[in-house]
């Protein structure tokens, strides 16, 4: 995600001015480009008088190593100084909660922010500790599993006793835990409790010599379809309350992040809860296949045969082929987010190293031909890329239809003509014991939906809505 999009600057420009007064990041979120975006943004309201600090809480997370941060704790293990109890869940992924990784982070943290207090510090997905002895199945009977968390809660603590120390130094004034198995089944191997946080949190407080914790904060993922925190008993005395009742009952402010992408159980992959968008296009897909088919013959006709193969990966002739490769991509696309998600994460990389790849080869008497080629090429292949995103829209249209279709007779008047974003938000804002929800600021339009919904009477009958989703059968 690129944190220098200048939409995203505006976004967030435009949730501050409107009276947003809460920002959720982590050292995680780009690498660090998030908390930089943040922080510019700040700076600039603040300077120019346009908020102050004290009105807005800033959140950011600490835990994972990757990108930068891995780079830097693979460097202390090479200098012998690596940080104790590092998790090591798969390649590009490590996980940390030790002190000493945590001082280390709060500090960049604070560098990227521009600030000299962090209004709320998590520990971000803490439970990467459970999941790799699961995947190493080191939880595999009740027994081993109790150990496995004994020694869990015991690293939280630890975890916790930093920041309580950073407390009193003034670098942070709450602190808490963003967990996506805490709103789990209590039998679940990977699952986290809030209970068992605030045990170890009472006992952190008493060990800094604090008369109570400072652990206020709890953030998990929530949308219509995963409703655990609010149905799922699985915390409290005996595992009988639900989340979103102990936190009530503990004054713990909840935030609920994914709001608007579920991962529903009886379905293939994420939906997205928003009316799903795609640009028209005068054209179908085999047309347009053609016209991309007879650009690439050119390409392996002139171009191919004078570039060197690499020795690794696809001849020269096949680095352009999307007129095959795309019919078989088609077949599997589920919907628009699949489709996105391939699109941004697969096609769009490859065409630009390659292209940029061979701009740099074709410098002489090929250089314009070359260009001639790119001028022509790229935007049919763009266009029989929105031609795919229109037919991924569609069958995400089919979803989102059945979606509402429920919805409207549950909701009150003023959401049954509503967007369906807007829907999906509101039942959320209306749930008891949630404080916050984390609607991604990246687009102005996402601001519009979560500054109107708080505008709107609280919905009735939400346990209905969650129950009723629950049994929805997807198309």
């Amino acid at each position: 995600m690129d944190f220098g999009n200048e939409e995203y600057r505006q976004a967030l420009l435009k949730a501050l001015r409107e009276g947003c007064n809460l920002i959720d990041t982590s050292t995680n979120y780009g690498d660090g480009g998030s908390e930089r975006l943040v922080g510019s943004v700040l700076g600039e309201l603040i300077k120019n008088q346009e908020i102050t600090r004290e009105e807005v809480i800033v959140v950011s997370k600490i835990g994972y190593v990757q990108g930068q941060n891995l780079k830097r704790a693979e460097a202390h293990e090479k200098a012998g100084q690596a940080f104790p109890e590092m998790v090591k869940y798969g390649e590009g992924i490590w996980h940390c909660l030790h002190p000493k990784f945590l001082a280390e982070q709060l500090t960049l943290s604070l560098d990227r922010l521009g600030l000299a207090t962090l209004d709320v510090c998590l520990l971000h997905n803490p439970e990467y500790f459970l999941s790799d002895a699961k995947n190493r199945k080191l939880s595999t009977d009740a027994e081993a599993l109790e150990d496995l968390r004994r020694e869990f809660y015991r690293r939280l603590q630890r975890a916790f006793a930093y920041f309580e120390s950073q407390i009193s130094a003034g670098q942070v004034q709450y602190y808490g835990v963003s967990s996506n198995t805490c709103t789990a089944k209590p039998d679940d191997p990977e699952a986290t409790s809030l209970s068992r946080m605030l045990e170890a949190a009472h006992t952190a407080a008493k060990e800094a010599g604090q008369p109570t914790h400072h652990f206020r904060v709890l953030q998990l993922p929530m949308n219509l379809f995963e409703a655990g925190a609010f149905l799922t008993s699985n915390t409290g005395k005996d595992g009988g309350q639900t989340v979103l009742e102990l936190a009530q009952q503990e004054n713990i402010a909840l935030l609920v992040n994914r709001p608007l992408n579920a991962i529903p159980t009886n379905h293939g992959g994420v939906i997205r809860l928003a009316d799903p968008q795609a640009e028209p296009v005068e054209t179908t897909f085999e047309p347009q296949q053609k016209k991309v088919a007879t650009l690439e013959e050119e390409y392996r006709k002139e171009f191919a045969p004078s570039i060197p193969p690499s020795g690794q990966g696809l001849p020269p002739k096949d680095y352009f082929s999307w007129a095959d490769e795309l019919p078989r991509i088609r077949s599997q696309v589920q919907s628009l987010e699949h489709w996105d998600q391939i699109e941004s994460q697969m096609i769009a990389p490859y065409v630009n190293q390659i292209t940029g790849l061979l701009t740099r080869h074709f410098t002489s008497d090929k250089a314009e031909r070359w260009q001639n080629w790119m001028d022509r090429y790229l935007p049919e292949l763009q266009t029989l890329l929105r031609v795919l995103r229109g037919e991924a829209a569609e069958k995400s249209r089919k979803t989102t239809q059945a979606i509402n279709n429920l919805l409207n007779p549950l909701l009150q008047e003023v959401g049954q003509n509503a967007p369906l974003s807007r829907k999906a938000l509101w039942v959320l804002v209306s749930t008891p014991g949630v404080t916050v929800v984390l609607n991604g600021m990246r687009k102005p339009g996402y601001v519009d939906d979560s500054l109107t919904v708080l505008s709107w009477e609280p919905a009735s009958y939400v346990r209905q809505v969650y129950a009723a989703i629950n049994k929805l059968t997807l198309p």
